[in-house]
C-alpha cells in the first residue's frame, strides 16, 4: 500500500494553458497536478476541471480603466489516461471538453485606443484539441532519505477542436481564443526536475510549445510560440512520519507564461503575446491506495502584455486521479 501511495504523491501533470485575450492558452498542453510536469510510474486515469476568468484590460504592465467592461470565461474538463510502458517511460493522452464564453470584446483601434464592444457575446461548447505526450525519466538518483529525478517530454497537440464558432447573433466569427480549437498541429517539448527529501518535494519545470498555422473562422491564425515555467514546493503536513493511510500535502508555486505575438492571415497581431506570472497555492490528498485528490488556485500577480489585451484574473482547477 505504501508503494501505491508514494507513487500517487507524484500525481500526473503538464501545462495546458492559453485562455482568452491574455497569453494563457487552454489549447496547448496539459494542466494537471500541483507540480505541472510531474508524472508517476504505473497507469491510471485522471479527470481535471479548470476555470479561467479574464476581466481586467492591460497595456504592457499598466492596468487600463475603461468606461465599459469585457468578460471572458473558460471551462475545461480534461480526461487523461496515462500508461507506464517501462519504469522510465510514460505515455499520456488528454481529451479536453471545453466551454468558452465572451461578454463584451476588447477592440483596439488603429491608433492604439482600446474600446469595449458590449454587444459582442458568444458561447461555445464541445471537444477541444487532443494532446498525446511521452515522458522519459533519463536521470534518477536515490539515497536513504532523498530521490532526484530529471525527465524530458515530447508531444503533439492535434487539431480536433472546432474553429468556426460565431457570436450569439451569428453576425461574425468569434475571436481565435474563444474557438474550441486552434486548427493547428503543435509540438510540445519540456524538461522536469524533481527532488524529494523527507517531507518536502521541490520541482522545477520548463515546457515549450512550437505552433503551426491553424484557422479561426474564415481566416488563418497562428498562435505565438510559448514557454511555461514553474517552481513548486510541496510539503507533507500529515502524517509527520511516513506511515500507511491517508496523506495530506500543501503546495506553493510560482508559475509563468511567456508568449510570442500571434499572426492573422500572416500579419502579426500587435495586441497579442506577453508575460504573465501567477502565485499558486494548492492542496493534495492521497486518500486511499488508488485515489489522489487535489485543488489548485493560480492568482495572476504580474502582467506585461504586448499592446492592449484582457489579462487573466485567476485560474482554478480540481482533479481526481485513479491508479490502476
Amino acid at each position: 500500500m505504501n508503494k501505491h501511495i508514494l507513487a500517487a504523491l507524484l500525481a500526473i501533470g503538464f501545462l495546458l494553458p492559453f485562455s482568452g485575450e491574455s497569453i494563457a492558452c487552454d489549447y496547448c498542453l496539459l494542466s494537471q497536478g500541483i507540480s505541472p510536469l510531474e508524472t508517476i510510474k504505473g497507469s491510471g486515469i485522471k479527470i481535471n476541471e479548470r476555470y479561467t476568468r479574464l476581466t481586467k484590460p492591460y497595456k504592457g504592465t499598466e492596468r487600463l480603466h475603461l468606461d465599459a467592461g469585457a468578460k471572458e470565461e473558460y471551462w475545461t474538463t480534461e480526461l487523461t489516461g496515462f500508461y507506464g510502458v517501462t519504469e522510465d517511460i510514460t505515455v499520456l493522452g488528454v481529451v479536453p471538453l471545453r466551454k468558452t464564453k465572451v461578454d463584451g470584446h476588447l477592440h483596439v483601434h488603429a491608433d492604439g485606443t482600446p474600446e469595449v464592444h458590449t454587444d459582442v457575446t458568444g458561447t461555445e461548447f464541445g471537444l477541444g484539441d487532443i494532446a498525446l505526450i511521452g515522458r522519459y525519466a533519463f536521470f534518477k538518483k536515490h539515497t536513504l532519505d532523498s530521490t532526484t529525478t530529471i525527465a524530458g517530454l515530447f508531444g503533439v497537440k492535434l487539431p480536433t477542436g472546432k474553429t468556426s464558432g460565431k457570436t450569439d447573433d451569428g453576425a461574425e466569427f468569434l475571436d481565435a481564443h474563444q474557438q474550441l480549437g486552434t486548427g493547428s498541429t503543435d509540438f510540445i517539448l519540456g524538461i522536469s526536475a524533481n527532488r524529494a527529501k523527507d517531507r518536502l518535494t521541490l520541482s522545477a519545470n520548463l515546457l515549450g510549445t512550437v505552433t503551426t498555422v491553424g484557422r479561426a473562422g474564415d481566416r488563418t491564425h497562428r498562435f505565438g510560440d510559448m514557454l511555461n515555467y514553474d517552481l513548486t514546493a510541496k510539503y507533507r503536513v500529515y502524517p509527520t512520519s511516513l506511515a500507511q493511510g491517508p496523506q495530506v500535502f500543501v503546495a506553493l508555486g510560482l508559475n509563468g507564461e511567456l508568449r510570442q505575438r500571434e499572426k492573422e492571415d500572416n500579419v502579426e497581431v500587435a495586441d497579442s503575446g506577453g508575460h504573465t506570472i501567477y502565485l499558486s497555492p494548492g492542496i493534495q490528498v492521497a486518500a486511499a491506495e488508488h485515489w489522489v485528490f487535489e485543488l489548485t488556485y493560480q492568482q495572476a500577480i504580474y502582467h506585461n502584455l504586448y499592446g492592449a489585451q484582457l489579462g487573466e484574473d485567476y485560474k482554478a482547477s480540481g482533479g481526481v486521479t485513479y491508479l490502476f
